[in-house]
């Protein structure tokens, strides 16, 4: 082959980094899909771990003021009563097809601190509107056992009085117009009331699965071999070309073959 030029030389490096500005995004990527997974393993197995674990008193946790993951769907019991004068409908909330609303109420334990507590789903009536009636608890004093969930993110804008977007603690205390200090960044799902009253159809143990995060990081990784083997490949078929060699393929080569016969 003849000896390359200096042009060719500049030309090659500049696909040559390019190549490589490109597979170091793909690994970027990769590793994010990778720890993407990670979570999802991650939340599998404390929603395995937690859901079915003896329930403790919800003061009595290490973190009760902030979420912590290692709480999550970790059942616990509150005893006092629920405030039904402040609950709130989430909005938004369709289950197996049908649009709804999930009912939250806050509920105020002994010593005075208030926690929130998703109750139930509630179908919307037939134009999507919330239901002019929903069962609401009793507010005589008993004990409740809920699991932990971690607040939602706050959505801007307006909604209807008596609703909310998403059950984030500060835009609940806002709408409700709540004064007593209450649990931040955690709210429960109610999995069991001593006195139960006004049930709304309750929500079921989620099925949580790792998602497709593996095959997407193995893809990146594959896209960044396939670039270094496309550049390489590129620059040994020009060289050929410049060199003037050129591989008959069988199918050509036959007929020549056969041409040169019948002359």
């Amino acid at each position: 082959m003849p000896k390359a030029e200096a042009s060719d030389i500049r030309r090659w490096l500049g696909w040559l980094a390019l190549v490589v500005a490109f597979s170091i995004a793909c690994v970027f990527l990769s590793n994010w899909q990778f720890g993407r997974r990670q979570e999802a393993v991650g939340a599998m197995s404390r929603l395995d771990t937690n859901y079915n674990s003896a329930p403790a008193p919800l003061e009595s946790l290490e973190k009760p003021w902030g979420y912590h993951p290692v709480n999550e769907w970790r059942p616990v019991t509150l005893t006092g009563h629920y405030l039904p004068g402040n609950a709130l409908l989430v909005r938004n909330r369709p289950l197996n097809g049908s649009s709804g609303f999930l009912e939250v109420v806050p509920f105020q334990l002994k010593s005075g601190i208030i926690a929130l507590v998703e109750r139930g789903w509630v179908s919307s009536d037939s134009n999507y509107a919330a239901p002019k009636t929903f069962g609401l608890p009793s507010a005589d004093e008993q004990t409740v056992v809920a699991r932990i969930r971690e607040q939602e993110p706050a959505f801007a804008g307006t909604v209807p009085l008596g609703q909310i977007a998403s059950i984030n603690v500060d835009k609940f205390v806002e709408a409700a117009k709540i004064k007593d200090r209450v649990f931040g960044h955690v709210y429960l799902r109610m999995a069991s009331e001593s006195k139960p009253q006004g049930l709304l159809t309750p929500l079921s143990k989620p099925n949580l699965d790792e998602g497709n995060h593996l095959s997407y990081a193995l893809q990146w990784i594959l896209f960044a071999v396939m670039a270094v083997f496309a550049l390489f490949w590129a620059i040994r078929k020009e060289r050929q070309a410049r060199a003037g060699i050129v591989k008959v393929r069988r199918k050509d080569s036959d007929s020549q073959f056969e041409d040169g016969l019948l002359s």
